[in-house]
């Protein structure tokens, strides 16, 4: 007789429940995801990132690193009536600790 209130416990508290448990995960991981979109402050958009291109830079090279400024521009310089871009911010204080020394390592255009 314990053997059948054992097994008569089982199937009251196991086996019923699943029934009603298994088809809410079953249809739940049916679902299809909602996009979501996460805005983190601080970080420029594709738009802020393309403010400034080639043509707009009188080198062709980063004067500080002598990456080809093809690759992107981050900021840019006006020194001694020419304007100069700079793949990073980095880049750009760095030349402008020396401008002078730096200045002749920019591959200038024609």
């Amino acid at each position: 007789m314990p053997e059948n209130s054992f097994l008569s416990r089982i199937h009251l508290y196991i086996i019923i429940p699943g029934f009603f448990v298994l088809p809410g995960i079953f249809i739940s991981c049916n679902q299809k995801p909602n996009p979501v979109t996460i805005s983190v402050e601080g970080q420029k958009s594709d738009s802020a990132k393309k403010k400034f291109t080639a043509t707009m830079v009188n080198n062709k090279k980063d004067p500080s690193c002598g990456m080809p400024l093809t690759a992107g521009i981050e900021d840019t310089v006006h020194y001694n009536g020419k304007v100069y871009g700079f793949c990073s911010d980095e880049c750009k204080q760095i030349f402008l600790k020396d401008p002078k020394t730096l200045a002749k390592n920019a591959e200038m255009k024609n």
